[in-house]
């Protein structure tokens, strides 16, 4: 580095490469796990689908506060927490120049958001995992190491409840845990819907709430909430989730 006496500034002598941020945010619909998209507006792939995301720019305090700027720009999603997942550095991953890219990933429960497009975004869609488009850059690595980290964290981190309402029922949650760790269809551990509930009730801190879902005379599934006390406490011990 050398100070510029004219600026009174510091200057580099290397080159610096551009650095971008991407936000991996899902939500469950009830069904499935979904990823929000946005269709981008400009060149590079004009048209195509893509992480919602965007440069760095001298504004921006960080890339945390720089995320939360474009997703907020690109798709009107606000009030979120975003997590820092990974850096992506590959040569050759944007083909406008050398782009190092910070992503972020989040849970959210996907109704809470009115989802639209703005900024350099035509669109802002939810698209279900197992259904995405042909997307831009490298956005379907990113993505697939955020469902890693969430493979990884759902053995002992209650990261389901990110997904869901205060109030679910056994069979949401069983699919948000299928949805995320896509066991083969002849893993009947998992699958097993009959013994599932016991064993998220073993872990000692989903709690039943009395309360089941009327409107049904012939089917009113119970009501669980997560007791997030009863978690800390099951995390002193290193509890695990086992199937």
């Amino acid at each position: 580095m050398i100070l510029n006496e004219t600026t009174g500034k510091w200057e580099s002598r290397y080159w610096h490469p551009a650095v971008t941020v991407d936000a991996v945010v899902f939500g469950f619909d009830g069904e499935k796990l979904n990823v929000l998209l946005i269709e981008r507006g400009g060149e590079p792939y004009k048209g195509a689908w893509a992480l919602p995301g965007g440069f760095i720019i001298q504004t921006d305090k960080s890339a945390q506060d720089a995320v939360y700027r474009e997703l907020h720009e690109e798709t009107n999603v606000d009030d979120i927490f975003l997590e820092e997942l990974e850096t992506f550095s590959d040569e050759g991953r944007d083909p406008r120049e050398r782009v190092i890219t910070i992503a972020f990933f989040a849970l959210v429960v996907k109704d809470k958001y009115i989802i639209k497009g703005g900024d350099d975004a035509r669109e802002a869609k939810w698209f279900p995992i197992d259904k995405l488009p042909e997307l831009a850059f490298d956005h379907n690595k990113i993505i697939d190491v955020a469902l890693e980290r969430l493979r990884q964290r759902i053995h002992f981190e209650p990261v389901g409840f990110h997904l869901l309402d205060k109030e679910f029922t056994m069979p949401q949650l069983h699919s948000i845990y299928l949805a995320i760790l896509n066991p083969p269809a002849d893993d009947k551990k998992l699958r097993d819907r009959r013994n599932f509930p016991k064993k998220m009730l073993k872990l000692g801190y989903i709690r039943p709430t009395g309360k089941k879902i009327t409107g049904n005379p012939h089917r009113s599934p119970a009501l669980y909430t997560f007791d997030e006390e009863a978690y800390k406490t099951a995390k002193k011990i290193g509890m695990r989730l086992e199937f």
